[in-house]
């Protein structure tokens, strides 16, 4: 399959995102927070920057959320040059793991995980984390384990199931 390069617009909106990373995450380490993600994407007409946060230690709230928008709107609107929405929130129940510390810190939780290619004939699985390194992780997905290289990995995220509640 032949690999289409990356247009101009896709290279600065990378470069953008690389900056707006660097600026929410000094702020919110100055603030005790930890940075989980963030995204720079255009929906239907309107520019969209989020911001996901948390503690490690305790629940965030609405006035922690407003507290780093506040100090960090003003750097951002400096690298964007048009009309955006700045959103700062929880990565919610279902949150996304996008680091190897993630998927460490969620062992034994059940996520949801995409893959970039099909691994034992399937493109995503749903299970238990098991274990994971640098190299692979190990979900267990009912009657069975199955090993996924990291570098397969195209998204996860925790499954919050209401049962458990």
């Amino acid at each position: 399959m032949k690999k289409i390069s990356k247009t101009y617009q896709e290279k600065e909106n990378e470069v953008i995102l690389k900056k707006i990373t660097d600026i929410a995450f000094l702020a919110a380490e100055n603030l005790k927070m930890h940075l989980v993600d963030v995204e720079y994407l255009q929906d239907g007409g309107y520019w969209y920057v989020r911001v996901y946060v948390e503690y490690l230690d305790r629940d965030i709230s609405l006035e922690d959320c407003a507290l780093l928008s506040g100090k960090i709107e003003d750097d951002i609107d400096k690298i964007i040059d048009k009309n955006f929405f700045l959103e700062v929130s929880s990565p919610g129940l279902e949150r996304p793991l996008k680091k190897l510390e993630d998927f460490i810190r969620f062992q034994g939780e059940k996520i949801k995980v995409s893959l970039k290619h099909k691994v034992n004939e399937v493109k995503s699985y749903e299970g238990k984390i098991i274990s994971c390194d640098e190299e692979n992780l190990i979900l267990d997905i009912g009657k069975e384990q199955v090993t996924i290289e990291i570098g397969e990995i195209k998204r996860a995220n925790l499954i919050f199931d209401f049962n458990d509640v």
